[in-house]
């Protein structure tokens, strides 16, 4: 069995990026950067222009494309205003119009911009310039602090940091938006300063406890946050750089730091080269529902309502009678809208046993009153000091009750597109060529339940 040493030795050569490509991203970061300052100075905005990110830190992993630019303005109303209306985000881009490069206009607090330039996606990000310490403005105010923080302190320790986003990247738990509710770079970034090194972080990991575990890489005052993992952030000892982790997220990051050290191997580093139904002896019944992916809307608004309406069918489902064991959500490539729900059972009996007031309340008289002259049930009965009675069942089938839970949901446009899609129950594996091709590969995975890595 290969060791811990010769696995790393070997991942190296996946997350070193060559020269070559070193050269082009740098090259292609200062043209648009130059490009920036002059349309600022044409415009008569006063701002610096930065390069932010993996990029700046020299973490990012061969093959990524997307570079963040930061333009920093003064601290001054003006450009507060300018910057949170989005009016100063619209001047750029009609300025990055008549240059005929292609832009699109995405939303965090405020708007932003990402360019299409060289085959690269660039983020165009306005923020306020502040002190460590200083409250931003905005969100996106703390990010150049963070590249100052780290710059030099992550000197040699790039290739672990690189190696740390890879493998966070193949159990995925890489990434602090709504969608993975993982690890954010930033985050890697400082967990692997904070241990020393990527072997380092793995072993510190492997002993982690959640909601025990609190990294202070700065002497601060003591903050108290309720989140499975708390990291102080350097820049800011008010937030936790860890508060989009969640714990799913931290506990698989647990479960395979333990499981890299005991048996390390490349499938941490690379996709499963092994089939999904290869392994998938035993299923139980799958409801998979799926609709278009609603165009036009920011990814995270997206994603909260997909979560908000997976919450609603657990609950539906659960109090309908039914025993859901797990719930998958997926968006693959934008195309699709996908909700996966696994049951014991996809039907339920006829009739349910439904339990009233105890005898001695005033509830208990209307109780009778409903159920005695009802020729469908039988009783009311009285066991363990409280009224029963069996009648039939409302909702006997899974598909009805994920029916019932999507129509209690209020505006959502996930709930509209699911609405419009298809329901397919699967109780074989072999079944899942009913679906969409795009979808088999997704849906065999989730009904086999196993991680890729846990081999």
């Amino acid at each position: 069995m290969p060791n811990v040493e010769d696995i790393v030795k070997e991942a190296l050569r996946i997350v070193t990026p060559s020269q070559s490509e070193v050269k082009v991203i740098n090259d292609t970061a200062s043209e648009v950067m130059h490009i920036l300052e002059g349309m600022l100075h044409k415009l008569g905005l006063e701002a610096e222009v930065t390069l932010q990110g993996s990029i700046a830190h020299g973490t990012w992993l061969p093959g990524d494309r997307d570079i963040d630019v930061f333009l920093i303005f003064p601290h001054n109303e003006k450009y507060i205003n300018l910057v949170k209306s989005g009016e100063l985000v619209r001047s750029l881009a009609a300025a990055i119009s008549e240059m005929g490069i292609s832009w699109v206009m995405n939303y965090a607090q405020h708007p932003y911009l990402t360019l299409t330039y060289n085959g690269f996606n660039i983020d165009v990000v306005p923020c306020i310039r502040i002190r460590p310490g200083e409250k931003p403005v905005t969100a996106a105010d703390r990010t150049p602090l963070h590249t100052l923080y780290l710059r030099g302190r992550l000197s040699g320790l790039e290739d672990d940091v690189r190696l740390l986003k890879l493998m966070m990247k193949r159990i995925n738990v890489y990434g602090a938006e709504v969608k993975v509710q993982g690890f954010s770079g930033y985050l890697t970034e400082l967990i692997t300063l904070a241990y020393g090194g990527f072997i380092n972080t793995l072993k510190a990991a492997s002993r982690w406890i959640p909601f025990k575990v609190k990294i202070i890489l700065e002497p601060s005052k003591q903050v108290n946050f309720n989140a499975p993992l708390v990291v102080i952030d350097p820049v800011d000892p008010g937030r936790n750089a860890a508060a989009a982790v969640s714990l799913d997220s931290m506990a698989i990051f647990i479960a395979a730091s333990r499981r890299f050290l005991k048996k390390p191997s490349m499938v941490f580093f690379t996709n499963s080269a092994q089939s999904p139904s290869e392994s998938l002896t035993l299923t139980t019944p799958t409801l998979i529902l799926y609709g278009e992916y609603p165009k036009g809307y920011v990814e995270d608004i997206i994603w909260g309502q997909l979560r908000r309406i997976a919450s609603t069918i657990w609950s539906t489902v659960s109090s309908s009678g039914f025993k859901p064991i797990d719930i998958g959500l997926y968006t693959p490539q934008d195309n699709y809208i996908v909700v996966m729900l696994t049951v014991e059972e996809p039907e339920l009996p006829e009739y349910e046993i439904h339990m009233g007031p105890p005898v001695w309340t005033d509830e208990a008289e209307a109780f009778i009153e409903k159920y005695l002259n009802a020729s469908n049930v039988v009783g009311p009965f009285i066991r363990n000091g409280r009224w029963f009675v069996i009648r039939p069942r409302r909702i006997k089938s899974i598909k009805e009750a994920v029916a019932k839970s999507l129509k209690t949901v209020r505006g959502s446009v996930v709930k509209d597109s699911l609405l419009k899609g298809r329901v397919v129950l699967l109780r074989d594996a072999s079944q899942v060529n009913e679906l969409p091709v795009e979808l088999r590969g997704i849906a065999l995975t989730f009904m086999g339940k196993r991680p890729h890595w846990l081999t």
